[in-house]
């Protein structure tokens, strides 16, 4: 039930189907094993596609490989690109074991350096905006601060009782986390100090995205993806809950459009949605059977990049 005294809204799923057409709308590429992670350069018009054979690039929107780079990782979790597109963060490692965090330079994907720092799998790793420092989140419970050239990062216990599944930079500078404590916790990355925790949720919370800025926006909102089957759309620097959407499914990855106006939502159900933030409305991208892992939406043109299973799919965005 929505708590109208809090002026929530659920929104429900008004489907205005744009679904795989032979137009060639949908592109496909396919790799074994399943694509965990995807990463888009806009400067290079290239995705990276991250699994368990190293990371894939590929042109874009055509998917056509350009080359595939062993990482000498037994899993990648996450590719993150630098602000100036010189770099590019993987993250990953072997459960249970150890969670390494690689800088190689972007194109050539050379490595410089690694941080071999986490006791189990890294599943995220974000820049903050100047590029000079990042965060990543472990499945070992921690979450660690590096600076640019530092050999070591810093290590910051947060306030979670379990794993940590994302981390990203929020509006002052704070890092938002989210675990699978059910809470999302906002945090100061110079001394690990809390700021505050975020508590609505009922259950697992693997998903971050910050929305990006656009003109007349007074408040960039955070959403949140959890296994309570919500997603939630909060205003982090005073820790308010504005609203949220129930899937029928669990929704497993989000993004934000360039133009920081929709955020596009991938389920366990294979359901890739599109969903206005205000209004709760929803468009359906598209819908298969494989469940959403991975959703790349900032790409400067109106298609999405889609991972399921072993596929990576570019899908346009519904109008």
């Amino acid at each position: 039930m929505v708590n109208q005294r809090m002026g929530h809204q659920c929104g429900r799923i008004f489907i205005s189907a744009l679904l795989f057409s032979s137009l060639g709308l949908d592109r496909i590429c396919s790799a074994d094993p399943p694509i965990t992670a995807l990463a888009f350069s806009l400067k290079q018009r290239q995705l990276m596609a991250g699994s368990q054979k190293g990371m894939l690039v590929l042109e874009w929107p055509g998917l056509k490989q350009v080359r595939l780079k062993d990482c000498e990782l037994d899993s990648i979790h996450d590719i993150s690109v630098s602000p100036d597109e010189k770099h590019v963060l993987v993250a990953g490692g072997s459960p249970g074991s150890s969670g390494v965090v690689q800088m190689r330079s972007w194109p050539e994907l050379e490595l410089e350096q690694s941080w071999n720092e986490h006791q189990d799998v890294v599943y995220k790793v974000a820049w903050r905006a100047d590029g000079q420092e990042w965060v990543s989140a472990s499945w070992d419970g921690f979450c660690k601060v590096c600076s640019w050239n530092a050999k070591a990062s810093r290590i910051i216990m947060t306030s979670h009782s379990g794993p940590v599944f994302d981390a990203t930079y929020v509006l002052d500078g704070s890092v938002a986390t989210a675990g699978g404590d059910g809470t999302i916790v906002v945090w100061k990355p110079g001394s690990g100090e809390t700021v505050r925790v975020l508590r609505q949720h009922t259950g697992t919370v693997h998903a971050l995205a910050l929305q990006p800025v656009r003109e007349g926006n007074q408040e960039r909102l955070l959403a949140s993806a959890s296994v309570d089957r919500t997603v939630r759309f909060w205003q982090p620097n005073v820790g308010r809950l504005v609203r949220f959407h129930r899937f029928p499914s669990t929704p497993r990855s989000i993004a934000w459009t360039r133009d920081g106006r929709s955020l596009i939502v991938g389920c366990d159900d294979g359901l890739v949605v599109q969903l206005d933030p205000v209004s709760l409305t929803s468009a359906i991208a598209s819908q298969r059977d494989s469940r959403v892992l991975s959703i790349v939406a900032d790409l400067g043109d109106n298609l999405i990049a889609v991972s399921t299973g072993s596929n990576v799919r570019a899908i346009e965005r519904p109008e």
